[in-house]
């Protein structure tokens, strides 16, 4: 670099006659060094590819695109160019959080309801816990590690701090203020406001005090019944899935009774940004939940203060609308506002299912005039219900899919503009098209899954990059989780013409991952890399979908197992967020050293006859009670053991009232029954019992460690498991066991595909089952037992070189250079006998040594490729 700034010097004090060769010569040796950088930066990303432990690290959030940075400030369009930083930073939050135009100030209405009660130690320490470590401060710069480590010194400090918030219906007005952080829109234009996404950084103690109170709201209104069926958004229990499959139901009714259904998609401009403060107040009002959680979520509204950090200043607005996108309570504040739309009442066969600000509009009726009838007729009901809340409709993005052979669709105005027509809309990330068949939906995902094959493209190269093992997991966590979003949808039973678009999806990614040639079977890198073909993947999936969230059966040839065999899981709040377990009630020490008083030994156990769970009770030595029962071979150990504890904690509250210990040598059982959130029943119905009986304690006791009542409890459960006639109690079937039902399902129309396919032959002979786990060949390894490789033989079959014939003579196979070529003695292994040859790759690709050899084989013909192409000339 100091040489070129040197020949630049010369060139420049040169005289008249010598500048322009100078200047050549400079440009010349400019354009060497340009290439040493670009040279050196590929060399240096490559090692630092190929170095990478984490297959999540700074490698992969570079070529994901994963580390966004905010937005710079840049003038707005009909601004003043020439404002200094500080002037931009505020018309830029003018634009994004502007007033209201009429605030409609309603009269303070006294909420006629009861108190809640305070929270609790349990109930905070729980928000606390699940606090993310990895989310930024907001304006005070105190994180939630600090939040942490304060609360773990001070447990009562923020208790008392929030209750007495709590009392005052006064959310503290530091806790209010937000800390703007814009990110651009792609492809959106730079110079206008609604392209940059504001992203507020909230004190982190004021969320977890909104944590706190939005947990208590949406108890409240889900226990009352508040919320519409038709709501998926932000609820517990509810998903995409769900939402999808509700309006997919609804189009499938319409065309299966001969109608024309109608689906309107409707677009609300920043729903988020814009509702009205005073809408939320009056809903709140309306809500029927208790006062104090009414009045404080009311004043929370109030005083709402945004700033915009300049390198002159901060920047202040109020903010007078809207819920800041970062914010713990705008989801469910938004349900409240939305409930009263998804309420009302629809004209016939119309239905308007929403997932949060996502409204789809679905109508069938037998007549064009009827349906334009009925959609205009809805369309004014949404748009009052818009006008009462301030909300606008972007009629520009708001269009309508028409299923039906109707050569004219109806004619749809909204506000006097026309809606139009669309040949396919997108729904919660979902492509439904008029002909409904995916077409559109799969174009997109082929788009989607091109980009991320480029960005593997990036840190994965065939000699070069991450190892095969971190491109096989980021294309099952990244890739495969993009391609299987709503596939209950659309791959529930997937065509061959779909399969087919999901094979040449995948492909790329077999290619990418294995490092193998282009005309590599698809079929034999599947097998290699315990990779299934992506239609099935999907479609096992989508098969679990319907059973687990869904609760609907799948048709009777892939299984006749009814939903309600299954273990459903468990959602919401069945008790009061408040209600939390004593400290003392539950120990996970090793509880072995209490010898004294009343103690119920639990346990529960499988083998390969059965699965039993038993209890026994012992006062100091004495085994006073015994109580086992056998499960099905289906349940699991923990469903034995979570029901074991179960009936240990039903028979100590039928004991006289007396301090009791329950031991039990699972701890996954003891948390999930101290978790009022549990997602198991059982755990759940004992939590319940345990909050209303205190006296009843529960410790965790190292298994086989010579107890008494341990090693009873654990002979009765094997007893029980063991006995064929032993009394049975029926108990729901876990999700593992669907899981493992419908992966066998996957591999079994896998292996019949494998073992009837006409492509990679010669891996089958190798590797005849197929296995989710992958064999962990390296790429030299896959180009020699596939065939596909730097062999003459392979590259004149693709006229890529002029004689299939090696230099010594012999026609050039991989075998060949294996076991008799002269060039290649010092990786020669014992020849085969022609018929013996399918034998021989298969010991060969089982033993560790003959692969390792074979590994260096092919790198020394790859660094030698003219040694073995005979000269032609």
């Amino acid at each position: 670099k100091n040489r070129l700034k040197a020949l630049r010097r010369r060139a420049q004090r040169a005289p008249q006659d010598q500048r322009n060769a100078r200047f050549q010569f400079h440009k010349e040796e400019l354009k060497k060094y340009m290439r040493k950088v670009k040279t050196a930066k590929n060399s240096g990303w490559k090692s630092f590819c190929t170095i990478a432990t984490n297959p999540y690290g700074a490698h992969y959030k570079a070529a994901f695109r994963k580390a966004i940075k905010p937005a710079e400030l840049i003038a707005l369009n009909n601004q003043d160019p020439s404002g200094n930083h500080l002037k931009i930073a505020q018309d830029i939050l003018e634009k994004i959080f502007p007033h209201p135009a009429n605030s409609n100030s309603s009269t303070y209405i006294p909420p006629c309801t009861a108190n809640d009660c305070p929270f609790t130690k349990g109930e905070v320490a729980t928000v606390i816990h699940h606090l993310s470590k990895g989310k930024a401060p907001g304006p005070d710069g105190i994180d939630n590690i600090i939040i942490q480590q304060i609360f773990k010194k001070f447990p009562f400090l923020l208790m008392e701090l929030f209750n007495t918030c709590l009392k005052l219906a006064k959310f503290p007005d530091p806790f209010k203020v937000g800390n703007i952080i814009l990110f651009h829109k792609h492809g959106k234009s730079k110079t206008e406001a609604s392209s940059y996404r504001p992203i507020s950084l909230l004190p982190t103690i004021g969320k977890v005090l909104e944590k706190l109170l939005t947990q208590r709201l949406s108890f409240h209104l889900e226990k009352n019944n508040r919320l519409s069926n038709l709501q998926y958004g932000f609820r517990e229990g509810r998903s995409t899935e769900m939402a999808i499959t509700k309006l997919l139901d609804t189009i499938h009714k319409g065309k299966a009774s001969g109608d024309h259904v109608l689906v309107l998609s409707i677009d609300i401009k920043g729903a988020f940004d814009n509702i009205q403060h005073s809408a939320i107040s009056s809903y709140l009002d309306n809500s029927k939940c208790p006062a104090n959680i009414v009045n404080i979520f009311k004043n929370l509204l109030q005083n709402r203060k945004v700033i915009l950090n300049t390198c002159e200043g901060p920047a202040i607005r109020d903010q007078k609308q809207g819920c800041p996108q970062g914010s713990c309570s705008g989801p469910a504040l938004w349900n409240l506002v939305a409930n009263e739309i998804l309420q009302e009442n629809w004209p016939i066969n119309t239905s308007i299912p929403a997932f949060s600000d996502d409204f789809v509009l679905v109508s069938h009726a037998p007549t064009r005039v009827q349906l334009e009838s009925q959609i205009n007729e809805s369309i004014a009901k949404f748009s009052t219900w818009t006008s009462k809340n301030q909300l606008q409709i972007s009629a520009e993005k708001t269009n309508y899919l028409l299923i039906s052979k109707l050569v004219r669709g109806p004619t749809i105005r909204w506000q006097g503009e026309r809606i139009k027509r669309a040949h396919a809309i997108k729904y919660l990330g979902i492509y439904i098209d008029e002909k409904m068949n995916w077409n559109t939906h799969l174009k997109a995902q082929s788009t989607r899954a091109t980009q991320l094959y480029h960005n593997l493209l990036k840190i994965a190269g065939k000699s070069w990059g991450v190892p095969l093992i971190h491109r096989r997991t980021l294309y099952k966590t990244v890739t495969e989780r993009v391609l299987a979003h709503g596939a209950v949808a659309w791959c529930l039973d997937p065509t061959v013409r779909i399969a087919r678009k999901l094979s040449t999806i995948q492909r790329p990614f077999l290619l990418a991952i294995s490092g193998a040639y282009r005309t590599t079977s698809t079929a034999a890198l599947q097998v290699i890399l315990g990779i299934p073909p992506l239609h099935l993947q999907l479609q096992r999936e989508a098969r679990g979908t319907p059973l687990f969230r869904l609760r609907l059966p799948l048709s009777t040839n892939i299984s006749d197992i009814d939903p309600s065999e299954i273990e459903e899981k468990a959602t919401g709040w069945s008790t009061h967020p408040s209600e939390h377990l004593s400290p003392t009630q539950i120990s996970l020490d090793d509880g072995g050293n209490i010898n004294t008083g009343l103690r119920i030994y639990t346990d529960g156990s499988k083998t390969e006859r059965g699965v039993g769970a038993a209890f026994c009770v012992l006062t100091d030595v004495n085994i006073t009670h015994r109580w086992s029962t056998r499960l099905s071979l289906r349940n699991t150990v923990f469903q034995a053991e979570i029901l074991a504890l179960l009936k240990a904690v039903e028979h100590a509250v039928s004991l006289p009232t007396q301090q009791l210990t329950i031991l039990v040598d699972n701890q996954a059982s003891i948390n999930s029954a101290a978790n009022p959130k549990s997602h198991n029943s059982i755990a759940r119905k004992i939590f319940k019992l345990l909050h209303s009986h205190p006296h009843i304690r529960v410790s965790w006791i190292k298994a086989h460690a010579g107890y008494i009542g341990n090693e009873e409890a654990d002979r009765l459960a094997k007893e029980a498991a063991e006995t064929e006639n032993f009394p049975e109690t029926p108990l729901e079937l876990p999700k593992s066991f669907i899981k493992t039902f419908l992966r066998h399902k996957m591999l079994a129309t896998w292996q019949m595909a494998w073992d009837d396919g006409d492509t990679g032959r010669l891996i089958h002979n190798i590797i005849p089952k197929v296995s989710l786990h992958p064999i962990n060949w390296t790429r030299n390894e896959v180009l020699f037992f596939t065939g596909h490789g730097p062999f003459p033989s392979f590259l004149h079959r693709f006229n890529l070189a002029e004689t299939s014939f090696c230099s010594c003579g012999e026609i050039g196979t991989p075998i060949h250079y294996a076991t008799v070529c002269l060039l290649t003695t010092s990786y020669h292994m014992a020849p085969p006998s022609q018929q013996n040859q399918p034998i021989w790759f298969r010991r060969v690709a089982n033993n560790s040594t003959s692969r390792r050899k074979i590994h260096n084989l092919l790198h020394f013909l790859q660094r030698e490729t003219s040694l073995f192409r005979p000269d032609t000339n």
